[in-house]
């Protein structure tokens, strides 16, 4: 799973600290983060079900990548949804979660969104 491998190595040592500080400082509590934590000139976060289902939306694509002109295919978005689940196993070791791309800009779309949901 090239993706994962990739996903991880990126946000391993800067983003996944960010992160940490921002789950650290709401408690836990996913709800006031995606409200909350997840919204600066950066990102977005919205609670869709409280306790369950958040959407993240970045605002501008922050893939190096992408933004040096290396990549434009939209498949390689998968990298960003396995970033988040990274992430997320990180934070919550002991929980589970499903990370759905909603849309990227690579598609088109004006940001990339992804949806969230705590099994």
């Amino acid at each position: 799973m090239r993706y994962k491998e990739e996903a991880i190595e990126c946000v391993k040592d800067y983003v996944l600290q960010i992160h940490k500080q921002i789950y650290t400082k709401y408690e836990g509590d996913f709800d006031r983060i995606y409200t909350e934590g997840y919204n600066s000139k950066s990102y977005t976060g919205r609670v869709i079900e409280p306790g369950k289902v958040y959407e993240l939306s970045y605002l501008k694509c922050t893939c190096p990548m992408v933004q040096q002109g290396l990549i434009k295919n939209p498949e390689h978005c998968e990298c960003s949804r396995q970033s988040i689940l990274y992430i997320l196993s990180q934070l919550e070791p002991k929980s589970k979660y499903d990370v759905q791309i909603i849309d990227t800009i690579l598609k088109g779309a004006e940001r990339c969104t992804f949806r969230i949901t705590k099994n």
